[in-house]
């Protein structure tokens, strides 16, 4: 099977995948954007193989599916899971949050098939098995595909996709995360949705080490930790000017944000170059603990730290490093450093995560907060 990736050039961070089977005849797309059946045609052209079906993993809330029109122009069958069934439900409740046009255009696209946990079609050589994996929505599925799965807006790298929008319920993603997606093997291909930081995929060992979403925990602990780890979405609509919504915690930069990304070995030099610099880890505290922090951190959570600025440094040109798990909490916590008039301030790119997989050290002791 040959996977290409494509990302879409909206500012949401969305990924839709083109799978050509092994005698490279036939095909499928997974999550196509409308802003992209351009690209996605030219692809499935030049390919010169037959698209059979189109699966939209869930009913997205951030875009419009490009499923109906690949569709008219190749033929294939949209996919959705059974529950999609009832999708109109959840779409006046996307008008407070600014979806619900987004919503509505997505459920007038008709559905050709209806799957449920544990289906499997076939396209050419390929064997593709349905997940059911609410969480997100009520009816998102994951795609198992040989030795890779499709997560959608499930599990994305370093994190996982809210909870909290329509249709999506924290404890139905605990059980899809714990009894669907960690017995899978570590050596599985995971290709989520989105992602923000030009990944194409993660092994799911990887994921199950570092990501805090695939962390062994009751669900009474997990209910606590995803309601700490994602900005109110009343809070990341108040930011200041247009927000384009996003199912990870990651916040689309904007035109007015002067801080700059920075990678770790970037990071690394300037630890080793400058005595007054100042890194400062926004995730919580048990996360320093689980995860390891890189040495000399203050750490005040991203959901404290406009009510902790008495403890940053005074001097607004101190050169401030914000940190997270992933770099995309911290990415806030470096707008609100700029709201609050910080001149110098840096957001370490992929985060924790990024630092421990370029084989850099870090604590759990030692950490200011």
């Amino acid at each position: 099977m040959k996977v290409e990736q494509i990302r879409s050039t909206d500012g949401t961070g969305t990924l839709s995948y083109f799978l050509i089977d092994d005698t490279g005849k036939n095909a499928v797309l997974i999550d196509p954007n409308i802003e992209d059946v351009e690209t996605i045609t030219a692809m499935i052209r030049k390919a010169g193989v037959t698209l059979t079906h189109i699966f939209d993993t869930h009913t997205h809330a951030d875009h419009i599916t490009g499923a109906g029109e690949l569709q008219k122009q190749f033929g294939a069958k949209i996919v959705m899971h059974e529950n999609t069934k009832n999708k109109w439900k959840v779409i006046d409740q996307g008008d407070k949050f600014g979806i619900g046009d987004i919503l509505r255009a997505n459920a007038k696209i008709p559905i050709d098939m209806y799957v449920n946990d544990g289906d499997v079609i076939t396209s050419g050589t390929m064997s593709i098995k349905v997940l059911f994996t609410p969480g997100h929505t009520d009816n998102h599925i994951t795609m198992h595909v040989g030795d890779s799965i499709f997560t959608g807006d499930l599990l994305l790298i370093g994190q996982a996709g809210r909870s909290d929008l329509p249709g999506g319920n924290t404890e139905e993603q605990y059980d899809s995360l714990m009894n669907k997606i960690l017995p899978l093997p570590d050596s599985t291909k995971m290709y989520p949705g989105h992602d923000y930081e030009e990944n194409v995929y993660a092994l799911l060992g990887d994921e199950k080490r570092t990501n805090p979403f695939l962390e062994r925990r009751t669900k009474v602990e997990y209910l606590q930790f995803v309601e700490d780890f994602f900005p109110p979405l009343a809070e990341a609509s108040a930011t200041g000017g247009k927000m384009t919504l996003q199912c990870g915690v990651q916040r689309v930069p904007q035109p007015t944000d002067s801080f700059k990304s920075i990678t770790p070995q970037e990071l690394m030099q300037l630890m080793n170059e400058k005595n007054n610099l100042h890194l400062l880890d926004v995730r919580e505290p048990f996360e320093l603990m689980s995860m390891g922090a890189i040495e000399g951190v203050q750490n005040i959570s991203v959901r404290d730290l406009k009510y902790r600025t008495a403890e940053l440094p005074q001097d607004k040109s101190t050169e401030i490093v914000s940190i997270c798990a992933t770099g995309s909490r911290s990415m806030e916590a470096a707008h609100l450093l700029q709201q609050l008039g910080y001149t110098n301030v840096k957001n370490l790119t992929g985060g924790t995560v990024a630092w421990l997989n370029s084989g850099l050290p870090v604590v759990r002791s030692a950490m200011k907060v």
